[in-house]
């Protein structure tokens, strides 16, 4: 369960000192995840990344090899919702190169599973896992299909937080300027950010990996700038 957000901006106490110059404030509203407390300016990533599945493609295909995803960061940085393909692009005995496309058919890649029997690779470009030969070898066109599923919403709001660099969710990205402190200890919250804005720099909290500097161009693509 989570707490809804019980007040507008207007009849918070939200603190003005990290809001700069007459740019447009343009708010929404939000849920952040549970486990912390949120300071009000603290700079906010969306979750757009949710579960990720790897199957064999549809007919299935003549090699017996695998591939099994990272059970740690199956989603890397820059991974979208849809659907990769990985397909086998050229057969060799216990190996082959593989050919890995994102969910627009964009290739990202070309991978070649070493040949030796029960050679492994490790692939990790957006997604990650990995390719393993087995007693059969893999023919051309064989391949897996990984789906990286959206984000789930909470009552059609985007779930928030604390924006990491290290973050592979999509929370990774500074998006958001949370409006004033939650108390999120116990339970997801509800609460209003700024997605548009001009807001003193030094004021702004980050998270790691992430400063005014680095994140400046993101967020003035989102209409929030830093003076």
């Amino acid at each position: 369960m989570y707490e809804r957000a019980s007040r507008t901006l207007e009849g918070s106490s939200a603190p003005k000192t990290f809001i700069r110059g007459q740019a447009l404030l343009r708010t929404r509203k939000v849920v952040l995840l549970a486990g912390t407390v949120y300071l009000a300016a603290t700079v906010l990533g969306v979750l757009t990344i949710g579960a990720v599945a790897s199957a064999a493609k549809a007919g299935g295909n003549t090699g017996n090899g695998t591939f099994v995803l990272d059970a740690t960061s199956p989603a890397l940085s820059r991974a979208t919702p849809g659907v990769y393909s990985l397909r086998c692009i050229a057969a060799a005995a216990n190996g082959g190169t593989f050919r890995l496309e994102d969910p627009e058919g964009r290739v990202l890649g070309d991978f070649a599973l070493p040949g030796v029997a029960g050679g492994t690779l490790t692939i990790a470009e957006q997604i990650k896992g990995v390719l393993s030969d087995a007693a059969t070898d893999f023919a051309v066109g064989d391949g897996f299909d990984i789906t990286v599923s959206a984000a789930a919403k909470v009552n059609g709001l985007d779930k928030s937080k604390l924006a990491v660099a290290a973050s592979t969710d999509g929370s990774q990205e500074p998006s958001l300027i949370l409006a004033y402190d939650v108390d999120a200890t116990n339970g997801d919250v509800e609460a209003i950010a700024y997605e548009s804005g001009d807001f003193v720099r030094e004021q702004l909290i980050f998270g790691a990996g992430l400063t005014a500097e680095n994140a400046r161009e993101v967020l003035r693509r989102r209409n929030i700038t830093l003076g």
